[in-house]
């Protein structure tokens, strides 16, 4: 008959308390970040690993990757110092936030104009090939319909 185990002795031996261990330092190592950061970086950017003596940061989009390491000479000075760690760098690497599943928001579509459809007939006029004349044709008029 199997024994049922208390969930804090399992998670208190083995891999699981070295793996609760790693992730209450990366929060540690986040929050210190955080108030590190000036405010518009704090909404922006976030600790994704780390990998003795390498920081790996995350940020939204390129734009803040880019503010980001030009503060990583400063940020590395500063989370090392409180630390027995020794940072001697921070990689940032884009990663969008997981958000609610939102779509993101596609380009308009660009409309050929009355000038591009002009040029399709005329290519058309000059091909000797039946079948590619009558689809460049039918192209010509499906982008008049439009």
């Amino acid at each position: 008959m199997n024994i049922p185990l208390k969930i804090n002795k399992i998670i208190k031996s083995g891999a699981q308390s070295r793996l609760l261990a790693r992730a209450r330092l990366l929060a540690d190592l986040d929050a210190q970040l955080q108030t590190l950061l000036v405010p518009p970086l704090q909404q922006h950017c976030r600790v994704l690993a780390l990998r003795e003596p390498v920081l790996v940061l995350a940020a939204d989009s390129p734009v803040w990757a880019v503010r980001l390491r030009f503060h990583a000479p400063q940020l590395v000075k500063r989370l090392s110092l409180p630390q027995s760690m020794r940072l001697r760098s921070i990689r940032v690497r884009v990663r969008p936030p997981q958000g609610d599943g939102a779509a993101i928001p596609l380009k308009p579509v660009r409309r050929r104009g009355h000038g591009g459809t002009a040029a399709i007939k005329q290519a058309a006029e000059t091909i000797s090939d039946p079948a590619l004349k009558t689809s460049l044709l039918r192209l010509a008029s499906h982008q008049e319909k439009r």
